[in-house]
């Protein structure tokens, strides 16, 4: 099997409800169509959703990192490719990148997954995965892996709020994508009409569910670039660190 068959190619048409209100994909929108896209690889090698649930398993998003070069708009066709590197003992790597119909790049991705248990969240060898799964060697998006986010110096904190029923997925938890939104939604709109997202860096650490209430804290380490964080309220567990760096919109 040569590269090219080790690597999936999607395409999608942006729609109306992917957009923010520049008509460009939201961040929180573009990881739901890679995480779309990463299930659809693994199921067709045998390691997608029904396939590790038989065996009592799941996969779980531990890193991501997502560099912008540009974003699809309303009505834009997208070209999503992503293809699995060499997996280490406990994780495996997966990188995407983005095209738009001229064949200019959008994006490009890196990411570290984990398969858990489903029974007490052990995390599982990747042997198995490391001899089934095709390997796309020497092709990727980003050369280093995912890294761990330093903490933010002295965050500000926002009020409580509450997961909402519609934050939970199908593994009854908190789908990965909504922290990212919480975070985004403490933007002020007036910053967010002026900047937009170059490059983000997300460390999930732990699972919120139904019930729990959360706060997020926002420190800013240099000019346009924040390190937040999701905290389970009442015992100020970090859920998820997220870096993000801005630049400025053209007008």
């Amino acid at each position: 099997m040569d590269v090219a068959q080790k690597i999936l190619v999607e395409e999608y048409i942006v729609p109306t409800y992917h957009v923010d209100f520049d008509r460009k994909i939201t961040a929180p929108n573009l990881l739901l169509l890679l995480q779309e896209a990463a299930w659809k690889h693994a199921n067709q090698h045998g390691f997608g959703y029904s396939h590790l649930q038989e065996k009592g398993f799941f996969w779980v998003l531990a890193k991501l990192k997502l560099v912008m070069y540009g974003y699809p708009q309303w009505r834009d066709t997208l070209r999503v490719e992503t293809w699995g590197k060499a997996p280490e003992l406990l994780t495996a790597f997966r990188d995407f990148e983005g095209f738009g119909e001229q064949g200019n790049k959008l994006f490009a991705a890196t990411s570290a997954w984990h398969i858990l248990s489903i029974s007490g969240n052990r995390p599982q060898s990747m042997e198995l995965f490391k001899n089934a799964f095709p390997i796309a060697e020497g092709r990727h998006a980003v050369e280093e892996k995912p890294a761990k986010i330093p903490a933010a110096k002295n965050p500000r904190q926002s009020l409580p709020a509450a997961v909402l029923p519609s934050d939970i997925d199908m593994n009854r938890h908190v789908n990965n994508t909504r922290y990212v939104q919480w975070i985004l939604d403490h933007f002020d709109f007036e910053f967010l009409q002026q900047h937009l997202l170059k490059e983000m860096e997300i460390n999930f650490l732990s699972q919120a569910k139904m019930g729990d209430s959360y706060v997020i804290t926002t420190g800013a380490p240099s000019n346009n670039e924040f390190i937040s964080s999701v905290l389970r309220d009442d015992d100020h567990t970090e859920l998820a660190r997220v870096r993000t760096l801005w630049t400025k919109r053209e007008k």
